[in-house]
């Protein structure tokens, strides 16, 4: 069964990685029957957790799972490395004697029990409620009243932490925050913070000149050998990336001008954008960091499977600036006035419709788990059944070695 899957961040709150929630769909079935719905846990617990890695596939956080009736009644909870996994029961999920028994047995061995889309009204004697560790409250479906009467009613004390769910502004974060949510769900974290024009710090002009070298058709290596010999971090990083035992050098390289003429254009345009981005981000949560890698790598990978090969650095830096309004908290025309990349790149980003839209909007659709967008999108493009589930994975583990 070919299943659509993604991951969404939970954050908390010192906007520092909790987990993820592990996000799926069958690819024939916008609303899939309960049957499918087995089927597609089934196949995310063992093609990704267990042969992708659970570690690698949840950042070495918790990984929440949705469970149907059925699953949990069959034992298939337990599949779930325990160190990791968060059961998470949907919102449809009636209470009974046998399914509490259940999860009080997993609970007991250790698994931290969540409880999805929790509404108040009508759901005050809820036995879910008496054991659950997490109560999960969609922002979208519920006004800031009943947040607040939830907030008052769990927050008190430690036993049961509440997250936020689909917090997509600063705005709804603080509120909740303020409330007594502990954990956040949502891509607030990608949302600029713009209060009035500011003048960018010098380090960071550096930075952003660096990004201006690279985006250019024919690049100058000695004005980006410059930009990077004023700054005492990026030299650090280069010097200590071409000498890593990536290459198995057996002589060691100490000079700036040697380690770029031995990366070569395409090497240097990609570990040059990704050390900027990390400089850059220094500030703010690195899930942002990480989502902008995720997008440039997403971006390059489908340019050369649909034969942009040869602008594959273009689609890679469009990726990467994404989020840049967010880094630098500034509209994103002006930071693109001051960053000339492909004309093309830049009209994607300013939400022009072209080649270079259509991937990016398909790589968000897919990062946003809207599985209602994605198989007309991937059609629109010709991506095939599975090429976006592998190539997605691929990226995942592409983006944690940059890190390393």
């Amino acid at each position: 069964m070919e299943v659509f899957i993604a991951r969404q961040p939970i954050f908390d709150a010192k906007q520092t990685v909790y987990g993820y929630e592990l996000l799926y769909r069958s690819r024939d079935e916008n609303f899939y029957s309960q049957v499918d719905g087995d089927q597609a846990s089934l196949s995310v617990i063992r093609n990704v957790l267990l042969v992708i890695g659970a570690q690698k596939i949840s950042g070495g956080g918790k990984a929440f799972v949705n469970f149907t009736r059925n699953l949990l009644i069959n034992g298939a909870a337990s599949l779930l490395p325990k160190e990791i996994g968060v059961v998470e029961i949907l919102e449809d999920v009636e209470p009974d004697p046998k399914l509490i028994k259940i999860l009080s047995s997993l609970r007991s061995q250790g698994y931290p029990l969540a409880l999805d889309d929790f509404i108040l009204r009508g759901n005050e004697d809820n036995p879910f409620l008496e054991i659950v560790d997490i109560i999960k409250v969609d922002f979208r479906q519920t006004d800031g009243k009943e947040r607040e009467e939830i907030a008052q009613r769990f927050s008190r004390g430690n036993r049961v932490k509440l997250l936020a769910e689909k917090t997509e502004t600063r705005e709804e974060f603080n509120e909740a925050l303020e409330m007594g949510y502990t954990l956040f769900q949502g891509y607030f974290f990608c949302k600029p913070v713009i209060m009035a024009r500011r003048d960018i710090e010098g380090y960071k002009m550096n930075h952003l000149g660096i990004l201006k070298e690279l985006s250019a058709d024919s690049p100058n290596f000695k004005a980006i050998q410059k930009l990077i010999e004023r700054d005492p971090s990026l030299t650090y990083k280069l010097l200590k990336y071409i000498n890593s035992a990536y290459f198995g050098r057996h002589r060691e390289i100490t000079s700036i001008k040697q380690s770029l003429d031995l990366l070569g254009e395409y090497e240097i345009r990609r570990w040059a954008s990704i050390a900027v981005l990390m400089e850059l981000g220094k500030d703010h949560p690195q899930e942002l960091l990480r989502v902008s890698l995720l997008r440039a790598r997403l971006s390059e990978m489908l340019a050369g499977m649909l034969g942009f090969g040869g602008q594959r650095s273009a689609f890679f830096l469009m990726g990467l600036l994404s989020c840049m309004d967010a880094l630098l908290e500034r509209p994103m025309e002006e930071i693109l006035e001051d960053i000339p990349i492909a004309a093309q790149a830049k009209a994607a980003l300013l939400g022009e419709r072209n080649s270079y839209r259509d991937v990016f909007d398909l790589v968000v659709s897919y990062e946003r788990a809207d599985w209602a967008a994605v198989p007309a999108l991937a059609s629109v493009l010709g991506i095939v059944d599975g090429e976006m589930s592998k190539i997605y994975s691929e990226s995942i583990e592409w983006v944690d070695g940059a890190f390393e």
